[in-house]
């Protein structure tokens, strides 16, 4: 059961809402887009501060043969791409493109994100790549996702940003969240220097008791450690090996 059109452009004003007041974009950056039925999906302009979207801005485009159905302003340039993830996996219902801070530095430093940090890290983006430079709006681009959109939750466009897609009407936009929090986390543990990872008898654990359908390619790194079983540390001792290494 899809979103109706009237419910698919409110999720797509929400999300876009949330995506300006998290700072996740600036200017027109990001696309969003929500399925409205088996061959339709309602998608953001060009142009366009996600934040101040309207209704009448929104534009409804087939998937098939990216026909625009309903609408009056031009869709974004990367609608392409976001009807490629449609194209690939039929059971996609929404796709959400942003460049946040952390995951844009992952981005432009061609570093992927596998830590097995936490459980949400590991049930809800998962392993995220850096997949290869294209330009933004191009064919290229458009079709440089398909070969993950099955393997995979989240990408990130190297020099570019993160896209993520999901089977429900705001799953997209939740995996899209979720990375940013895994990265700023993974970037705020590589400054520690520390890291204690889930390992992977738990990430299995995880996976099958929260019923997570997780590809071996989209599955965070799996490590044999205990670490996250035995006693914590003082800040105090933290500092003081710290302080012996110097």
């Amino acid at each position: 059961m899809y979103p109706s059109d009237k419910e698919a452009k409110a999720l797509i004003l929400e999300i876009g809402q949330k995506m300006s007041s998290s700072g996740f974009v600036a200017a027109n950056d990001g696309n969003i887009s929500v399925r409205c039925s088996e061959d339709a999906v309602w998608i953001t302009p060009t142009g366009v501060n996600k934040g101040e979207l309207k209704e009448e801005m929104l534009i409804k485009v087939r998937i098939s043969d990216s026909a625009i159905l309903e609408g009056t302003w031009k869709p974004t340039s990367e609608t392409e791409m976001h009807l490629n993830a449609y194209r690939t996996d039929n059971e996609i219902v929404s796709t959400a493109h942003a460049h946040p801070l952390n995951c844009s530095i992952l981005a432009c430093a061609g570093i992927e994100l596998d830590l097995p940090t936490t459980l949400s890290a590991v049930c809800i983006s998962g392993r995220i790549p850096v997949i290869p430079y294209c330009c933004s709006g191009s064919k290229e681009l458009a079709e440089c996702i398909i070969p993950y959109v099955k393997k995979y939750h989240v990408v990130n466009l190297a020099n570019h940003g993160p896209i993520a897609w999901g089977k429900a009407p705001r799953e997209a936009w939740y995996r899209l969240e979720n990375a940013e929090a895994s990265a700023r986390l993974a970037l705020g543990l590589a400054t520690l220097g520390r890291l204690r990872p889930i390992n992977s008898d738990q990430i299995t654990e995880a996976l099958a008791f929260h019923k997570i359908d997780m590809t071996p390619e989209g599955t965070v790194c799996r490590v044999d450690s205990n670490a996250d079983l035995q006693p914590s540390i003082p800040f105090s001792e933290y500092m003081r090996q710290i302080m012996e290494t110097k």
